[in-house]
């Protein structure tokens, strides 16, 4: 499997995973992760969880998404989207007042990301 990837593989274990509207998605055309430090993990993905209801209606093309602890000031996080293509657009989007403060607080706790631009992703969850 390491042919499959450029460079060295490294991997992160998270016992702390949250859901972020409704989690992952097989149905997704694009995954952008997020990979970094913070000096509050917990607040940082507190104030990025907020308001669902209210991203969701502004960022229709966002899926859902998790948000992973990997301890010591490290975090993961996976943004599921319908499209590459409607994901930089809603980007470019200015985020709507009522969580703009919040959102730019959870901004400011983000530290030396990376990230990582899954083009096409082959997504299939386990069977139930």
């Amino acid at each position: 499997m390491s042919e499959c990837f450029a460079g060295e593989v490294t991997f992160l274990d998270c016992d702390d995973v949250a859901e972020w509207m409704g989690g992952g998605s097989d149905e997704a055309g694009f995954v952008q992760v997020m990979e970094g430090h913070s000096p509050d993990v917990a607040r940082m993905h507190a104030l990025m969880g907020a308001h669902a209801d209210e991203v969701h209606t502004a960022r229709p093309e966002i899926i859902g998404g998790l948000m992973m602890d990997a301890g010591e000031g490290r975090w993961v996080d996976a943004i599921y989207l319908t499209s590459e293509d409607a994901a930089r657009r809603g980007e470019q989007q200015e985020m709507p007042a009522a969580m703009r403060a919040e959102f730019e607080e959870g901004m400011r706790l983000m530290d030396d990301v990376s990230y990582f631009d899954l083009h096409h992703p082959t997504l299939v969850s386990a069977r139930r």
